[in-house]
């Protein structure tokens, strides 16, 4: 993936997460929101923290889906944070609610989990501003896939974003 170059040290930083396999959504029968992790999500939760211990993490924001706050218990334990649902992380955001919460600074060195319709969001907004080469931005998305974005989404210039896969054989596609 082509990236810019890399800002200097105390730039903010935050990590997106794509919430693990809740198993497809046509074989759910309740409201969306409730459809919680399938054994391989929860195998896929569980990795998360492994990948993600290095970084400075002082926050987690979820989508009030159940799903993507069962996605980071596992590193909310691990941190001893609290999970705080954020409706600007839900599947049916606004772009520009969404960009606003990235450039908030209470987001800095917070892991926000979302849903793969906000991720998609944001990778053609990205694409749209230029900010991406050969159409590439946040893609592929494969289940508790995550991305570093360091810097802000507000100028192409000042950030830079890094892919994160899904840990070995816990990757799906959906």
């Amino acid at each position: 993936m082509w990236r810019p170059t890399r800002p200097e040290g105390g730039t903010p930083i935050r990590v997106l997460l794509r919430h693990a396999d809740a198993g497809l959504r046509s074989a759910w029968s309740g409201p969306d929101e409730w459809r919680g992790l399938t054994e391989a999500g929860d195998v896929q939760a569980a990795a998360v923290p492994a990948r993600l211990r290095s970084l400075p993490i002082l926050r987690i924001l979820s989508s009030p889906s159940l799903r993507c706050r069962q996605t980071v218990v596992p590193i909310a334990r691990e941190l001893s944070v609290d999970v705080e649902p954020c409706w600007q992380l839900g599947p049916h955001v606004g772009l520009r609610d969404l960009l606003r919460l990235l450039d908030d600074p209470e987001t800095n060195s917070a892991l926000l989990c979302t849903h793969r319709e906000t991720l998609q969001m944001l990778s053609t907004h990205l694409a749209d501003v230029g900010w991406a080469h050969d159409g590439e931005t946040i893609s592929p998305m494969p289940m508790a896939a995550a991305w570093i974005l360091q810097g802000t989404v507000g100028t192409v210039d000042s950030a830079w974003l890094e892919y994160l896969p899904p840990s070995g054989a816990v990757a799906l596609l959906r």
